[in-house]
C-alpha cells in the first residue's frame, strides 16, 4: 500500500486496525474468486459513512473481535418527551433520560464559568440549550389544545454512557410515540439534531440527538475558553486592572493528575478537584501519564480511568508501581467497570482507591483529602 515500514512501526493499536478499511488492503495470502481484492470492508465503511454512520472495530488477541455499526435515525418510530426551549417545540428520545425533575435554584452551583446541578448524591453539568443554539424566540404563545405537564423550568438527566448531564428546558409537554423523517433535498440538518417528526395537529418538531449534541456543546465551550484564554495571554499586563494582577501563592497547593480518555470526563473531574483549591494535570491515557511522570512533573495523587487507548489503566499501575520513584504515589481508579473482578485486579496492581462512574463527588474529595490533605 505504499505505508513506510518505519511509518508504520510508530502507529498506535487504532490506527493499526483502521487500515481494514482502505481501498486494497488484504489479508489473504492470494486472491480467488470470491475474495483476497481488499475491497469489501473499505465498501460496508463508505456505504455507512454515506448514510452519516460510522464503524469502529475493537479486538483482544485470542478473545475476539466487535464491529460495532452507528447509523442515525431513519423513518422509524420511537417513544420521544416533547419539550419546550424558548418557544420552540424540541423531541428528545426517552430512552436516554434518567430522569424529569423540577429545576431548584438552590441546588445550582457555579465554579469555573461552568453550571453544576447537585442530583442526588452526585454533581453533574448542567446545560442550557439556550446558551448554545441559536433558537428563535417566538414571541406568542404557542396554540395547543392540551396544557404543559410541567410549566416552569425543568432539568432532563441525560446518561451518556459514562457520566450525566442535566438539560435545562422551559416546558414539558409530554411524552408519546412519533414517526421520525428525514428532510428532503439539499437542507442539512444541524449537529444534534438528526431529523424531524409531524405530530398530530401538523405542527413539525425537530428531534434531537441529545448525546450528540452535548458532545457539539463540549466543543463550543472548549472552543471558546481557548479563545478567552488566548486573548488574555495577549494582554499587556500593563492594561490589566490592578486588582487582577497576579498574586503570590502563600503556600504550594497539592496537585492531582487525572488520566482519562474523555475530555468530558477530564474536564468534570478537574472542576470537582480545582474547586476545592487542588492543581489540576490531565492526560489522555496512561502512556501520556507516565510520560509526564518521568518528565519531572510532581504530584501528590493520581485519578485513572481503566479502559484507555496505548496504555490502560491496569498498565499505568503496573508502570508507575514498578518504579521505585513514583510507587508511593497513591491511585485511584475511577472507571466505568463496578464488578468485583475489575477492582481486585486493580487493587493487586496496588490502587489505593476503586470508585465506579458515576461517582459521588464527597466520596472521592474525602479519600484524596486524607491521602494528601
Amino acid at each position: 500500500m505504499g505505508v513506510d515500514d518505519k511509518e508504520i512501526a510508530n502507529f498506535s493499536d487504532n490506527e493499526l486496525i483502521d487500515l481494514i478499511f482502505e481501498p486494497g488492503f488484504s489479508t489473504a495470502e492470494k486472491v480467488t474468486d470470491l475474495s483476497g481484492r481488499g475491497v469489501g470492508m473499505d465498501v460496508v465503511r463508505t456505504n455507512i459513512r454515506s448514510q452519516r454512520g460510522d464503524i469502529s472495530v475493537s479486538t483482544k488477541l485470542g478473545k475476539g473481535t466487535v464491529f460495532s455499526i452507528t447509523v442515525p435515525f431513519t423513518l422509524s418510530v420511537v417513544r420521544v418527551l416533547l419539550v419546550e426551549v424558548n418557544g420552540l417545540w424540541l423531541a428528545i428520545p426517552s430512552n436516554i433520560v434518567e430522569e424529569i425533575i423540577l429545576l431548584d435554584p438552590e441546588k445550582v452551583i457555579s465554579t469555573a464559568g461552568q453550571k453544576m446541578l447537585q442530583w442526588d448524591d452526585f454533581t453533574i453539568r448542567l446545560v442550557n440549550l439556550k446558551d448554545h443554539l441559536r433558537l428563535p424566540y417566538l414571541p406568542t404563545e404557542i396554540t395547543s389544545n392540551s396544557l404543559p405537564i410541567i410549566n416552569c423550568p425543568t432539568v432532563l438527566t441525560i446518561d451518556q454512557g459514562q457520566d450525566f448531564v442535566a438539560i435545562e428546558i422551559d416546558k414539558f409537554w409530554g411524552e408519546q410515540e412519533v414517526t421520525i423523517r428525514q428532510p428532503q433535498g439539499n437542507l442539512k440538518m444541524p449537529p444534534g439534531f438528526t431529523g424531524c417528526t409531524i405530530l398530530g395537529d401538523g405542527r413539525v418538531v425537530p428531534l434531537v440527538d441529545a448525546v450528540e449534541l452535548i458532545r457539539w456543546i463540549d466543543g463550543d465551550y472548549m472552543t471558546n475558553t481557548i479563545d478567552k484564554t488566548l486573548n488574555l495571554a495577549t494582554l499587556d499586563q500593563s492594561q490589566l486592572p490592578a486588582s487582577t494582577a497576579p498574586t503570590p501563592v502563600a503556600t504550594q497547593r497539592p496537585r492531582i493528575l487525572v488520566v482519562d480518555d474523555s475530555i468530558n470526563v477530564r474536564r468534570f473531574v478537574a472542576l470537582t478537584l480545582e474547586k476545592v483549591g487542588y492543581q489540576v494535570e490531565q492526560a489522555k491515557d496512561g502512556q501520556e501519564a507516565v510520560e509526564k511522570l518521568q518528565s519531572g512533573i510532581s504530584v501528590q495523587a493520581v485519578v485513572c480511568d481503566i479502559e484507555m487507548p496505548r496504555m490502560d489503566g491496569y498498565g499505568f499501575l503496573a508502570t508507575v508501581k514498578g518504579q521505585s520513584q513514583f510507587k508511593d504515589i497513591p491511585v485511584l481508579m475511577l472507571t466505568s467497570r463496578s464488578g468485583d473482578k475489575h477492582r481486585k485486579i486493580a487493587m493487586n496492581l496496588g490502587a489505593t482507591g476503586y470508585f465506579a462512574k458515576p461517582f459521588k463527588e464527597q466520596e472521592l474529595l474525602s479519600t484524596l483529602a486524607k491521602l494528601v490533605g
